[in-house]
């Protein structure tokens, strides 16, 4: 992938929106971006986190319909960039390319079900539980860690609540010794009680806590995947 073409994105600019009837499609090579879908009246809905490894603009490629979300880089995010036919090319070419991609997307699947799940089933409350597990990763010592800790109005976005609520939530889980921060790293003390509430509403549907310690530039910079098998 070498001889493709790539591009850079700033923090904060927008890669992709409804609006933009573009055919390249983008393979996120380093940095993270948020998909997410804006009402009229300027609310929104986050879809997702995507990655190194995941695309943009790959569905609209697959069956030429509309784009119905906008994406956001959520730090500094290099992709390569495919034409429409190179992409198709590859998926019919290249069985690892294939395989590659369609685990990626089946990724996604699961996690846009497990939202859905969670939107229809879960209080606020719940949501933030599931959330915060979502986002967290082991340490080679075995801390379950979120780093660097999201902003209150940035969880509030994610599950669709209010600042003030989310920060009234976080202070009882401080106070309870649920959670911990440390600089600009949360560690969750006890993620077996976050997984039990969820576990009350979801059953084994509840989201878990990682079992394998992360590399340390993912307890850095989040990201939700690894790069896509070359």
């Amino acid at each position: 992938m070498e001889r493709l073409p790539r591009r850079s994105f700033e923090k904060g600019a927008v890669i992709r929106q409804p609006d933009d009837l573009s055919e390249t499609v983008l393979l996120i090579e380093s940095g993270r971006a948020q998909c997410f879908y804006m009402t009229p009246q300027g609310s929104d809905a986050v879809l997702g986190e995507l990655g190194a490894g995941d695309f943009i603009g790959d569905l609209q490629a697959l069956d030429g319909g509309i784009p119905d979300a906008c994406y956001e880089a959520l730090e500094r995010t290099s992709a390569i960039l495919f034409r429409r036919d190179e992409f198709l090319e590859r998926l019919r070419l290249s069985a690892p390319f294939a395989e590659a991609y369609t685990r990626r997307l089946c990724t996604r699947v699961r996690l846009l079900n497990q939202l859905y799940v969670e939107s229809r089933v879960l209080p606020m409350r719940e949501r933030l539980f599931a959330e915060l597990i979502r986002l967290s990763l082991r340490t080679e010592t075995g801390r379950i860690v979120i780093a660097p800790a999201p902003t209150h109005a940035e969880l509030a976005r994610r599950i669709a609540s209010q600042r003030e609520t989310v920060t009234k939530q976080m202070s009882a889980l401080a106070r309870s010794g649920i959670i911990s921060l440390e600089g600009q790293t949360i560690i969750i003390e006890k993620p077996g009680d976050l997984q039990a509430a969820l576990r009350d509403h979801l059953g084994d549907m509840a989201a878990c806590p990682p079992d394998s310690p992360a590399p340390e530039r993912e307890l850095r910079h989040r990201p939700r995947a690894a790069a896509m098998a070359r």
